[in-house]
């Protein structure tokens, strides 16, 4: 189960570390993807960069939720 998370009195989302993982993960994947030219092959490369980053959300809410 996902609690809230106190940062100063101020409640975030229990989701803002699986966004944040998820963002950390994808800032890499991306360059790596664009350096190689991997997006060539997608119809609309914004459209696979958000499916990437939507992957990589429900890959780390998994992981938060297993420990």
């Amino acid at each position: 189960m996902l609690h809230e998370i106190d940062l100063g009195g101020v409640l975030l989302p229990p989701l803002m570390p699986v966004l944040l993982v998820a963002l950390l993960l994808f800032w890499p994947l991306n360059r790596l993807i664009s350096r190689y030219d991997g997006y060539r092959f997608a119809w609309h490369p914004a459209l696979a960069g958000l499916c990437l980053y939507i992957m990589l959300c429900a890959l780390s809410l998994a992981l938060f939720l297993v420990v």
